[in-house]
């Protein structure tokens, strides 16, 4: 939902807020059923079965920490609000507004005098063998105080999105501030950029030409990779529904 001189507020699309919140009820089910699986497997099983019942009870954890993983990115979402007023910039910013960063939450009013600038910069997240790439967005006050504002996550690939570079400018145009480009920086994906994530420092250095390079083209091959591997779920899926 972009900003205009009409409607000087900001809040995330409904569209991506309602399809965080049916992963999270379609993750919650499974997380349910596999534990409910492996108690039953536990308690009345025999032999082999406990081998079936551990596994089911290892699913069970995992998807109880993916549940908390997309919990977070939701309450990112529905709670993120900007508001451009005419003599200060208004921020409503939730702690899952990053997923990586781990920013706390943060409600506050701001005079445009005291902006100095935005700051972004795209972030490289390397992760067995796959590249994830975002652009982070930071707003610096003349005090030199730093405030995270938001990350448009994805790049790359036909999963991008693009949603807060045009709220950036608005809130740099309005306060009448530069919008500095930091280049990139590469930072510890951990295991699938979900556990064990590790930002670099926001004063850290820019990356070679070549390395950013390479890590564009990482991430556009784990783009296709992902849009391959929901592509063949259908399949299978339309497969199993014929049969």
């Amino acid at each position: 939902m972009p900003v205009s001189p009409a409607q000087a507020e900001f809040r995330t699309p409904l569209g991506p807020r309602l399809l965080s919140l049916v992963a999270i009820l379609v993750l919650a089910a499974a997380t349910i059923f596999q534990l409910l699986v492996g108690l039953f497997l536990l308690v009345k099983g025999q032999g082999q079965w406990l081998v079936v019942a551990l596994v089911a009870l290892a699913c069970a954890c995992l998807m109880a920490a993916l549940t908390d993983y997309v919990g977070r990115d939701l309450r990112g979402k529905w709670g993120l609000r900007v508001a451009l007023q005419p003599n200060a910039l208004v921020l409503d910013l939730p702690s899952g507004r990053s997923l990586i960063h781990r920013p706390p939450a943060q409600h506050l009013t701001i005079p445009y005098g005291e902006i100095e600038a935005i700051e972004t910069r795209l972030e490289g997240y390397g992760t067995l063998g796959m590249e994830l790439l975002q652009r982070a967005y930071v707003l610096r006050r003349k005090s030199g105080e730093l405030i995270f504002l938001f990350e448009d996550r994805a790049l790359a690939t036909g999963f991008e999105s693009h949603m807060f570079s045009k709220l950036a400018a608005d809130i740099a145009a309005r306060a009448h501030v530069p919008i500095h480009d930091l280049g990139m920086v590469e930072g510890r994906g951990g295991a699938l950029a979900v556990w064990g994530t590790h930002a670099p420092d926001w004063a850290a250095p820019p990356l070679p030409l070549a390395l950013q390079l390479r890590i564009w083209r990482r991430a556009a091959l784990t783009g296709q990779l992902a849009f391959g591997i929901v592509i063949f779920a259908l399949l299978l899926r339309g497969a199993i529904a014929l049969f």
